[in-house]
């Protein structure tokens, strides 16, 4: 058993099931961070929260599109590459790419 296998067994991630108020909400937000976003579409800040929306919604792919985008901007934040590195192991079971994000991130935290 791979050490990423052991990491996915030893943690179990709890996520609470959206109510529809919730996600109307989440959504009408999505809607006025896109159109800020379009003004400046390189705003870390917005899209973190547009991030954290999509997380709450449960948007995988665009939890990935922010996520990716972030890591652009903010290449020397191993925050972004650590999600990745989750969400391709927890949520798709993609060791192997999670475990080329969880090594970014890595090595961002060890050149400090």
């Amino acid at each position: 058993m791979g050490f990423l296998d052991k990491i996915k067994k030893s943690i179990e991630l709890k996520q609470r099931m959206p109510d529809d108020e919730s996600v109307e909400k989440a959504e009408n937000k999505i809607i006025k961070l896109k159109k800020t976003l379009e003004k400046n579409p390189n705003n870390s800040k917005i899209i973190t929260e547009l991030y954290m929306y999509y997380v709450e919604i449960s948007d995988t792919e665009k939890k990935i599109e922010c996520l990716k985008k972030l890591s652009q901007l903010l290449p020397g934040d191993f925050y972004s590459f650590q999600q990745l590195a989750d969400i391709y192991l927890n949520e798709f079971g993609d060791t192997k790419q999670a475990k080329i994000y969880q090594n970014q991130a890595n090595d961002i935290k060890n050149s400090f």
